[in-house]
């Protein structure tokens, strides 16, 4: 067996419930690793076998938002040691936690029985039971279904789960990487130069605001070397489940839509305090003062980690250069893999047209908005992997037989923002193996490194002749040569016949089912007036505006329910589904 080893980190951008997309993809990564690895060991000890030997390990899984919950649904399923692919689209459970989470959610089973009776995800989403008339309501949508999903995953745990469990092809060392967004800042001081006067000792220092926390658990955590350094990952020790539990519902509480989560005493200021030094490369000699000695615990309410970090390649890129050093551009040894459902392309949208004066108090009020936003996503301090090896994967789906886009769009969970996949449970399996099958591709035509099997420093040094032949593409250069490029992780279901990039699984787009959506007009419209109950009992004092805004509260649910039904009923209309 080749020692050449290639350290692969995988990050997850945000995708609510397009999650379903990045599941699919996951499982299909998951599948091709234990295949090879099963091929290698069973021509251990050919000298011509047509399979490569070298070795990948994953090192990190990074997410935000639903790619965080997708990571920490992966590594338990690794974890528990009972994963296995879905490969066909199925109706009912399959013990696979990846699928049965994504893409069932909370629907009820029966709901897909003979009978068919019971409720699905975004009908339980609309119940008001989550509402305080006291307090106000939590989210537009009820999130206990999320939450059943999140502790679901938990509590179905075997007991033997560990990481004895783990495939050759994961490390021991796994570091989990999520992303939250704390609503409250952690502080830190810039110094001043320290200038005596009159007035003043010296210079007050200046304070800096972060709101961006990072969740970085090491699945091996020490004790002693790594308290408020890491976070630990223990299962089966019911205050770490529950802290696990709530940083899964935490990186998916999207900012008003889903419930925010509060952490008490679960993050000390310690660790925050470190993490950020190592995230925002404030070492010592920079003029900036963090007291990471503190004990005590920072309490903060968390919403989405896609809030402001949404694609966390650069956390994942980071823990590889500290693990593995200085990288081999030449050679690379050590790289990442983007998984994005909504990536943001450069060359996506042309804004050259578009009149950027702006002058008037509405027009700057709306314009605000995305501003703070988007600077907020901007890494200012982060490397963005400068020179390593990184790559992006995105939803695609080709024409039979052709190399072309289809018409639709390639996600049927894009709706809505990604809200759309709450409603039928197709468009979550549609996306799920459209994962998978882009998961075949991207394996068989992207993630590839030149081969140079006489280079000790290569990764396929050494490789049969057998295997190239089976798995090489010949690249052509500027200069009109070629070079022969070998597959990182090779997918052996090629070899079986398996060769189509235009074969889906599950060919035909799914339809929206705007019959069965107009049937939950009354329950839309209960939730909307339990909102407006709420929030307006306590904020409005005047004794004679509360019968009115009672006597009027009926009939603007009615407008806004009305409103709601048409805006979802027009975005799959243009989506043309």
């Amino acid at each position: 067996m080749s020692k050449q080893t290639f350290h692969l980190g995988l990050s997850m951008a945000g995708a609510v419930s397009a999650g379903a997309y990045t599941a699919g993809f996951m499982d299909y990564l998951l599948e091709a690793l234990s295949e090879w690895e099963n091929a290698k060991q069973q021509q251990l000890n050919n000298s011509d076998s047509n399979i490569p030997t070298h070795n990948v390990i994953i090192d990190a899984i990074g997410g935000a938002s639903a790619g965080g919950m997708v990571g920490m649904i992966a590594t338990l399923a690794l974890y528990a040691g009972n994963w296995k692919p879905v490969k066909k689209v199925s109706n009912v459970k399959t013990g696979n936690i990846l699928y049965d989470s994504w893409v069932f959610l909370d629907d009820d089973e029966n709901l897909y029985s003979e009978k068919a009776s019971g409720k699905g995800t975004f009908e339980k989403m609309l119940d008001i039971s989550d509402i305080n008339p006291e307090v106000g309501a939590p989210s537009l949508l009820n999130s206990t279904p999320i939450d059943a999903i999140a502790e679901r995953v938990f509590n179905e745990l075997p007991k033997e789960a560990g990481l004895d469990n783990f495939p050759k092809y994961i490390s021991k060392d796994l570091r989990l990487l999520i992303t939250l967004t704390s609503l409250r800042p952690l502080d830190y001081k810039v110094k001043m130069s320290r200038i005596k006067s009159k007035f003043l000792d010296e210079t007050p220092s200046h304070r800096v605001s972060s709101h961006d926390v990072l969740a970085h658990f090491k699945l091996n955590f020490d004790d002693t070397k790594d308290k408020n350094q890491y976070l630990p990952f223990h299962p089966h020790n019911l205050d770490s489940r529950q802290f696990l539990i709530k940083v899964t519902k935490a990186t998916g509480a999207f900012p008003i839509g889903l419930k925010s989560r509060y952490f008490d005493n679960e993050f000390t200021t310690s660790y925050l305090n470190n993490s950020l030094k190592v995230r925002k490369s404030l070492i010592k000699d920079l003029d900036i003062l963090i007291d990471a000695e503190q004990t005590s615990n920072f309490q903060f309410t968390a919403i989405d980690g896609g809030t402001i970090n949404n694609e966390p390649f650069d956390e994942v890129l980071r823990h590889l250069v500290k693990k593995h050093g200085e990288p081999n551009l030449d050679n690379p040894k050590f790289g990442t893999v983007h998984i994005d459902p909504f990536p943001n392309f450069f060359d996506a949208k042309v804004t050259d047209d578009v009149n950027h004066k702006v002058s008037s108090i509405v027009g700057i009020l709306g314009a605000i908005v995305p501003t703070i936003l988007s600077q907020a996503r901007y890494k200012q301090t982060d490397t963005y992997g400068v020179g390593l090896f990184k790559l992006m994967s995105f939803p695609r789906k080709l024409k039979s037989g052709k190399m072309e886009i289809r018409e639709h769009p390639p996600l049927a969970t894009g709706a809505l923002e990604g809200f759309g996949g709450f409603l039928d449970i197709k468009f979550r399996q549609h996306d799920f193996f459209l994962g998978r099958d882009n998961a075949r591709n991207f394996l068989r035509g992207i993630l590839f490194l030149e081969c140079d099997k006489d280079n000790p420093n290569n990764l396929f040094y050494g490789v049969s002749d057998a295997a190239i032949a089976e798995f090489k593409r010949n690249v052509k250069q500027k200069d009109g040569s070629e070079k022969i490029y070998m597959p990182i992780i090779p997918d052996i279901s090629k070899i079986e016949g398996d060769s189509n990039p235009t074969k889906y699984e599950v060919e035909d787009f799914p339809k929206f089912n705007g019959k069965a959506f107009r049937e939950l007009k009354k329950p839309i419209k209960k939730r909307v007036n339990a909102i407006l109950k709420a929030e307006l009992k306590g904020r409005v004092k005047s004794w004679w505006l509360k019968p009115i805004i009672a006597a009027f509260r009926g009939i603007i649910a009615s407008k806004i329910t009305n409103w709601v039904i048409e805006q979802v009923e027009l975005d799959f209309k243009n989506r043309k589904m």
